[in-house]
């Protein structure tokens, strides 16, 4: 059987003559391609694989950083205020976010250079072996060797905490674009910054609930938390076992390409303004927001006057409940006014609040439930606006082949912004009381809203083809894009 072309449908060319096999399809003159050389696409399995263990791994995350808030009560209860100085604390504190900023910025690489599989397997099994370690903290002696021992354990879980965010945000990002491009916005919120912020209200309420069944057993209580705590990473590891990288990564992505120095700077030449602008809105954000959760059971144990451990613990789970709404309309307002005007709401609500609470903090401290009630507004702003949405921004403003990159610098200058903060904080706390706090909030939030302003409405990008663009872009410069045949 022959098939012929047809000469009016190709101008300035002759008719051509080519066998066809039993059941193939010819258009225009080109064989479709049948047989083993299928289109990657991950399974739908697969893919709601992806997002399920992002949901995981996310609320795994928010219980590690929100460990922070019954750990420093349990250690000062234990070892006392000498036994347990202010510096001590910072440190405790500081040793996840360092970790986490070492960890972010190398599985960032990692993550766009090899696979977000591999990064994501990798960061899992360093939080559960990390976690394990600091479970058996109170068996190391003295107490002061205890301490440093978990300073170091903590500082490796932030490694691979920090190591978490790039590959799972841009895995998360990928697979929701695929699976629903409009409403990618309301599913990354979802699986990021809500399951977060859920994980601190059901660490506080597990918790409470270990005091009660140990007759305020501190011990008991701390060994409870941690060893749930190594129980979530073991269980995201055996999920992320079975899923594979997206389809946008795999038509898009830096593996074989070759890597001289001035192929990161033509990348720095392009995405410089976005880098700058997320990086500085993160820093702004986490400046303000790691200190004030972490100093929260502090603050409100100064409040409870007769220091009950359970009642600091009511107290800081209705505390930590109150800012989930505020993710709830975060998440629905980045689809319905954009990314960039919730993200101001947000520090506007920072700013009102801060200086309020400030301003009011005297008589605030008078009476707790309208004290906690302020402040967990003030936080549900927080996450509705920034919290919600500079992950986001983070994700969308970068193209699939470096976006683990992109993200993991703007969410290192976050962590930075973290240690700083917490590092301020408690000495201006000390040396000005809780009020200068709120108003160093609030000040820096007029900041964040500014930066804000400039962001890119990234909700409006089209992923494919900023990955075209790029793609373009290194072409023109003498980088074709490779890729494995």
């Amino acid at each position: 059987m022959l098939a012929e072309s047809d000469p009016a449908t190709t101008p300035g060319a002759e008719a051509a003559v080519f066998p066809v096999k039993e059941g193939e399809t010819v258009v225009a003159d080109r064989e479709l391609e049948s047989g083993p050389h299928q289109p990657y696409r991950p399974t739908k399995w697969q893919s709601n694989l992806t997002i399920i263990s992002c949901y995981i791994a996310n609320f795994s995350d928010g219980f590690q950083n929100q460990l922070a808030n019954p750990t420093n009560v349990i250690f000062a209860d234990l070892l006392g205020k000498s036994g347990y100085p202010a510096e001590m604390k910072t440190r405790i504190s500081n040793s996840l976010i360092i970790g986490a900023i070492l960890g972010v910025l190398v599985l960032g690489y990692v993550s766009d250079m090899i696979s977000r599989r591999a990064g994501l397997l990798f960061t899992s099994g360093l939080v559960t072996v990390s976690t394990l370690m600091a479970t058996v903290a109170l068996d190391v002696h003295p107490s002061t060797n205890m301490l440093w021992y978990f300073v170091i354990v903590r500082g490796i879980c932030g490694f691979g905490v920090g190591g978490e965010y790039p590959p799972s945000a841009a895995a998360g990002l990928e697979e929701s674009d695929d699976f629903n491009r409009r409403y990618r916005g309301p599913v990354f919120v979802s699986f990021t910054t809500l399951m977060a912020t859920l994980a601190a209200p059901i660490l506080m309420i597990i918790y409470l609930i270990c005091l009660k069944a140990s007759n305020d057993n501190l011990r008991i209580t701390f060994h409870a938390i941690y060893a749930l705590a190594t129980l979530l990473p073991a269980t995201i590891m055996v999920l992320r076992y079975f899923m594979t990288d997206s389809t946008l990564y795999h038509n898009s992505n830096f593996k074989h390409q070759r890597k001289p120095l001035r192929f990161y700077w033509l990348l720095a030449r392009r995405y410089w303004r976005r880098l700058f602008l997320t990086s500085l809105a993160f820093f702004l954000y986490d400046f303000i927001n790691f200190p004030n959760s972490i100093m929260s059971s502090s603050i409100i144990a100064s409040l409870v006057k007769d220091g009950n451990l359970q009642t600091t613990a009511q107290w800081q789970v209705i505390l930590a409940v109150l800012p989930v709404p505020g993710v709830v309309v975060g998440a629905y307002l980045t689809q319905a006014i954009g990314r960039r005007w919730t993200g101001i709401a947000g520090f506007a609500g920072y700013v009102v609040l801060g200086f309020v609470i400030g301003g009011c903090y005297t008589r605030l401290s008078e009476h707790i439930a309208a004290f906690v009630v302020l402040y967990g507004l003030l936080q549900a702003f927080g996450h509705m606006g920034p919290g919600a949405t500079i992950g986001l921004i983070s994700s969308e403003s970068f193209p699939t082949a470096m976006r683990g990159m992109g993200y993991s610098v703007s969410t290192a200058f976050g962590r930075t912004g973290a240690a700083v903060g917490t590092q301020s904080f408690t000495p201006l706390q000390e040396a000005a009381g809780d009020s200068a706090t709120f108003y160093l909030l609030g000040a820096i939030a007029v900041l964040g809203a500014l930066v804000y302003w400039f962001l890119p409405e990234s909700g409006e990008l089209d992923l494919e083809r900023e990955d075209r663009e790029l793609e373009r872009w290194l072409g023109m410069h003498g980088f074709a894009m490779e890729k494995k045949q």
